[in-house]
C-alpha cells in the first residue's frame, strides 16, 4: 500500500536542509531564461516528495488458513482495545471495537434473558438466536451478494486487502480511493474478459477497473436493500431448524443426569444439604435455652422444621409437644389468677349476671388462698392432683352459690348443677381450669432436650436432602412440565404418528380448528389401514416399536431401583422417629407397616412416578387396542362370539358405540356407562355385517327418524357386551405376531385386564348393574390414569402442532427463497455500462 504523502512530508521536514537567509547587501544577478523552455514539461518531469514503497497486498482467505486469520484478529482486537483504554486508537482500531461491542452487547442481552427462561431448551435458545443473527449477518452477503457476484461477473465484490499498516480492510470500502495497484496488469486482464470488457480498446484497464467498481457498488447497495429483511428471517429459520437437535442434545444430557443422580444418590443429596432445620434448632436454644417450656416455644420447634407438609406438621406438633413437656405443672400466683378470670370468661354469655358471676367465681385474691390452703403455690403437680384442685374450687363455688341464693325466690337461684358442667369439662382445651395448668408445665429446655433435637434436625435435613435429590430425579424423568424426559417422548411420538397413519399437511389444514372433524378422519385412516393386510402390519410395528422406547427413555429397573431406594429411605426415618418418641410423625411419613402406607409421604413418593407412567402408557396401548379393534371388526366381524347372537341392527349398534368409545371416549363415559340413542324396538334380522374398506355397511343403524331412537338404561347386557368386545376378546392374529416380537406385551395384555377389572367394575348409580366385574373402591384418579387421552385428542393437538410449525416455516422459507432468487436475479442488471470505442490503430 502507497503510505501517505502528508505523514511522510511530514516525518521527512526535521532532516531537509535549512534554506540560507539572503544577505540584503549582496545584488544577485537576474538569469536569463532557457531557450525553449516548457514550465508544463518541468513541471512533469520533477517529483518534490518521492512516496515510499507500499506494503500492502490482497487476502486470500480459505477454510485451511481460517484459524490463522481468526486468531490474528483476535489479536488486533485485544491491541485496539488497549489503545482505546489509553486514548492511542486510530480510527480502524475504533471501528473493530465496534464489531467487539455488538457481539459482546448481544452476549449479554443473551445472558439476560436466559435468566429469565424457564426450560433448558427456551435457556439455549437464546444463546442460539444470538449465534444465528450474527452467522446471518455474516453468511447472507457471502451466499446472497458475494458467491453470485463472482459466479456471474468474476469478481469478488467482498475482497479485503491488508494496507502498509497491517490493517485489514474491505477492497471496495471507498469508492473515491480503491487500491487498484495491488492487483497486477494480468489480474486485471482475466477479470476484464470475465466482465467482456474488449481487448483493444484504449485505456483498457480503466475501462475494467470502472466496471469492477461500478459492480461492487451496486452490490453494496443491494447488500444494505436486503439485509434488513434477509437476517431475521435467516435466523429465524436457523433457530427453527436448530431447535430439534438442542433438544435431543439436552434430552439425552438430562437422561444421564437423572441415571446419574439415582446412582450416586447419597454423593449428590450433598448439593441440598443446607442444615435449615438444624440451624434454626440452634437459635431456638439460644433464645430459650434453660427456660421452661410453653406453647410458644413447642410451635417455634415445630416450625423449624423447613418443608414439611401441613398434615405431617401437625403429628409433629403433637409429638414434640409430648416430647418437650412433662406431666407436671408449676403453679404460681399468676396461675390463680389466670384460672379466675377463665372461670369468670365460661359464664359470659350462658345467662348469668355480672353481679352473679363475681359473686359465685373466687377472685384473684380469694383463688390464691385456696391454693394456699391446699400447698399448690410453688409446687409441681401432677396430672392425678388436677382433679383435687377442681374440687377445691367447686367447693368453694358450691358454697358462694348457697350464699348467692339466700333470701332469692326460687326462680333468681342459680342452680348449681348446671355451674358444675361448665366448670367440668372433658376436654383440656374446654375445661377453664385444666385449659391453665396446661399450659404452666414444669418442663424446661433442659440440656438433654437440646440434644436430642438436635439429632432429631440433623436427620430430617439428611432426610429432606435426599428426598430433594429423588424429587429431582422423579421431575427430570416423568415431571409433568416441559422439557422433561416423558414430556419429550411424548412429543416426539405424536408428531410421528402423523406420519405413521398418513395424515398429510393438507388434511391437517381441513381439520385443524375442528375436534370432531380430526376424529373423522381419524377414523376414515384407521379403517382403511386395518383394511389393508400389509399397510396394518407396517403400521402397528411403528406404532408399538414407538411406544416401546419409553422403556429406553424411562428404564422400568430405574423405576424399580427408585421404588427401593424410597422404601430404604422412608423406613429408616420411620424407625428414627419411632425410636425418638414421634410415633404420629413416623406413622406420616411411613405409615404402621408396609402394607399400610395409605395416605403417608412415602406412598405419594413412590405414586407420583408410577403414575405418570400409568397415563402415558395408557394413552398409547389404547391406541394400539383402537387399532386392534378396528381390524378385528374389519376382518372377520362374523366370526366374533361376543356378537352372533345378536340381531344385525343391535350388532351395528354395538359396533357404532365400539368404535366411538374407543377412539373419542372419556373417563366421563365410563363412568355414565356409555349413554347412546339406540332403537328400542330392533329388527330380528340376523343376516352377516358387510365390511367395505374397513367401515360396515349399516342396514339399519342410522336409517331410521332420530325420534324414534333412545338410551336403554336397562340393558346391562349391551353394556357388558361393549366392554367385552373392545377389552376382554382375544385380540387380532397380525396383532398378536407383533407385540409377540415386542417387550410390550405383557404390559399390554395387563393394561386390558386393569380396564376391565377397574373400570367395568366402577358403579354408576342410575346403571348399578352395569358392571362386567364385582364392585371395586379403585379411586377415579386410577381410573382417569387408565383412561388416558382420547386418541382424536391426541391427533388433534399434534395435527395443531405441525400446522402451526409446517405454516411458519413455508411463510418464512417462501420469503427467505423469494429473496434470495431477486438477490440473485439483480446480478444480471449489474454492471451494465456503455460500450468503448474500439481503438483502429
Amino acid at each position: 500500500m502507497t503510505s501517505n504523502l502528508i505523514q511522510n512530508y511530514i516525518a521527512t521536514s526535521s532532516v531537509r536542509p535549512q534554506p540560507q537567509p539572503i544577505k540584503a547587501k549582496e545584488n544577485i544577478p537576474a538569469q536569463k531564461p532557457k531557450p525553449n523552455f516548457d514550465i508544463e514539461q518541468e513541471l512533469n518531469n520533477r517529483t518534490f516528495i518521492k512516496p515510499l514503497k507500499g506494503k500492502g497486498r490482497l487476502l486470500n482467505g480459505n477454510i485451511f488458513n481460517a484459524p490463522a486469520i481468526m486468531v490474528k484478529d483476535a489479536m488486533y482486537d485485544v491491541k485496539a482495545f488497549k489503545h482505546a483504554m489509553s486514548g492511542k486508537a486510530n480510527d480502524h482500531e475504533l471501528g473493530r471495537l465496534n464489531d467487539v461491542g455488538l457481539k459482546l452487547g448481544g452476549l449479554a442481552i443473551a445472558g439476560y434473558l436466559f435468566t429469565k427462561k424457564q426450560t433448558p431448551v427456551t435457556k439455549g435458545m437464546e444463546f442460539v438466536g444470538l449465534g444465528s443473527f450474527l452467522a446471518s449477518m455474516a453468511i447472507w452477503p457471502k451466499i446472497a451478494i458475494q458467491l453470485p457476484a463472482y459466479l456471474i461477473h468474476g469478481v469478488n465484490v467482498q475482497k479485503q486487502y491488508e494496507d502498509s499498516f497491517g490493517r485489514k480492510k474491505p477492497f471496495y470500502q471507498d469508492p473515491q480511493f480503491i487500491p487498484w495497484d495491488l492487483y497486477s496488469d494480468k489480474e486485471i486482464d482475466k477479470m476484464g474478459n470475465r466482465l467482456g470488457v474488449p481487448k483493444d480498446i484504449e485505456n483498457r484497464r480503466d475501462a475494467i477497473q470502472e466496471k469492477m467498481k461500478k459492480i461492487a457498488i451496486q452490490n453494496n447497495t443491494l447488500w444494505m436493500l436486503t439485509a434488513g429483511f434477509a437476517t431475521p428471517v435467516m435466523s429465524a429459520l436457523i433457530c427453527n431448524q436448530t431447535e430439534p437437535h438442542l433438544a435431543k442434545w439436552l434430552n439425552n444430557r438430562k437422561n444421564k443426569k437423572a441415571d446419574e443422580i439415582l446412582s450416586n444418590i447419597d454423593t449428590y443429596s450433598q448439593k441440598y444439604q443446607n442444615n435449615a432445620t438444624k440451624n434454626n434448632i440452634e437459635e431456638l436454644i439460644n433464645q430459650f435455652g434453660g427456660k421452661p417450656v410453653n406453647e410458644e416455644l413447642i410451635n417455634k420447634t415445630a416450625e423449624a422444621f423447613d418443608g414439611m407438609d401441613p398434615i405431617t406438621f401437625e403429628n409433629l406438633k403433637t409429638d414434640l409437644k409430648e416430647l418437650m413437656t412433662t406431666k407436671t405443672f408449676a403453679i404460681n400466683n399468676d396461675t390463680a389468677k389466670a384460672i379466675s378470670e377463665n372461670l369468670k370468661s365460661q359464664f359470659k354469655g350462658k345467662g348469668f349476671s355480672e353481679d352473679a358471676i363475681n359473686a359465685i367465681i373466687p377472685n384473684a385474691e380469694n383463688m390464691q388462698k385456696i391454693f394456699e390452703t391446699n400447698n399448690f403455690i410453688n409446687s409441681n403437680t401432677e396430672i392425678k392432683d388436677l382433679k383435687q384442685i377442681s374440687d377445691e374450687i367447686l367447693r368453694t363455688v358450691k358454697k358462694n352459690v348457697e350464699t348467692f341464693n339466700q333470701n332469692k325466690p326460687a326462680e333468681e337461684q342459680l342452680d348449681f348443677e348446671y355451674i358444675k358442667r361448665l366448670i367440668r369439662s372433658n376436654k383440656t382445651e374446654n375445661n377453664p381450669i385444666k385449659s391453665v395448668l396446661s399450659k404452666s408445665t414444669s418442663a424446661t429446655f433442659t440440656p438433654q432436650l437440646q440434644t436430642k433435637l438436635r439429632d432429631i434436625a440433623t436427620a430430617y435435613d439428611s432426610f429432606n436432602a435426599k428426598t430433594n435429590a429423588l424429587n429431582e430425579y422423579a421431575v427430570i424423568k416423568v415431571g409433568s412440565a416441559p422439557e422433561t424426559v416423558i414430556a419429550n417422548y411424548w412429543n416426539n411420538v405424536s408428531k410421528d404418528l402423523l406420519k405413521t397413519i398418513g395424515i398429510d399437511y393438507k388434511e391437517i389444514e381441513k381439520v385443524r380448528f375442528d375436534r370432531n372433524l380430526t376424529g373423522e378422519l381419524l377414523r376414515n385412516k384407521i379403517e382403511h389401514i386395518v383394511s389393508n393386510d400389509a399397510l396394518y402390519n407396517k403400521v402397528m410395528q411403528d406404532l408399538v416399536s414407538k411406544v416401546a422406547a419409553i422403556d429406553a427413555e424411562v428404564k422400568p429397573s430405574d423405576i424399580t431401583i427408585y421404588d427401593e431406594k424410597v422404601d430404604t429411605l422412608f423406613n429408616e426415618f420411620g424407625k428414627f422417629l419411632n425410636d425418638n418418641n414421634l410415633p404420629r410423625t413416623a406413622k406420616a411419613v411411613n405409615g404402621v407397616n408396609e402394607h399400610d402406607t395409605v395416605g403417608t409421604l412415602k406412598n405419594i413418593q413412590k405414586s407420583f412416578a408410577s403414575e405418570r407412567l400409568t397415563g402415558v402408557k395408557s394413552s398409547f396401548y389404547r391406541l394400539i387396542n383402537t387399532f386392534d379393534f378396528y381390524r378385528r371388526i374389519s376382518n372377520n366381524v362374523n366370526e366374533i362370539d361376543t356378537l352372533k347372537k345378536y340381531p344385525r341392527e343391535v350388532r351395528e349398534e354395538l359396533i357404532e358405540l365400539c368404535k366411538i368409545i374407543t377412539l373419542q371416549g372419556h373417563s366421563s363415559d365410563n363412568a355414565t356407562k356409555f349413554y347412546m340413542l339406540r332403537n328400542p324396538n330392533p329388527s330380528d334380522d340376523m343376516s352377516d355385517l358387510v365390511i367395505k374398506d374397513g367401515k360396515v355397511q349399516n342396514k339399519f343403524f342410522g336409517k331410521g327418524a332420530a325420534h324414534t331412537t333412545t338410551d336403554i338404561p336397562n340393558d346391562k347386557f349391551f353394556y357388558q357386551r361393549a366392554m367385552q368386545l373392545m377389552f376382554e376378546d382375544k385380540v387380532d392374529k397380525a396383532t398378536e405376531s407383533i407385540l409377540d416380537n415386542s417387550i410390550i406385551k405383557n404390559k399390554f395384555t395387563e393394561y386390558r385386564e386393569q380396564v376391565a377389572n377397574i373400570i367395568g367394575g366402577e358403579t354408576y348409580f342410575a346403571k348399578p348393574r352395569h358392571r362386567i366385574r364385582p364392585e371395586n373402591g379403585t379411586g377415579s384418579e386410577l381410573k382417569f390414569l387408565l383412561t388416558g387421552i382420547a386418541p382424536d385428542e391426541l391427533f388433534f393437538k399434534a395435527g395443531q402442532q405441525a400446522f402451526n410449525t409446517k405454516k411458519w416455516f413455508k411463510i418464512f422459507g417462501t420469503f427467505g427463497a423469494g429473496l434470495l432468487g431477486v438477490t440473485v436475479l439483480a446480478q444480471f442488471f449489474f454492471g451494465k455500462m456503455p460500450n468503448k470505442k474500439v481503438n483502429k490503430k
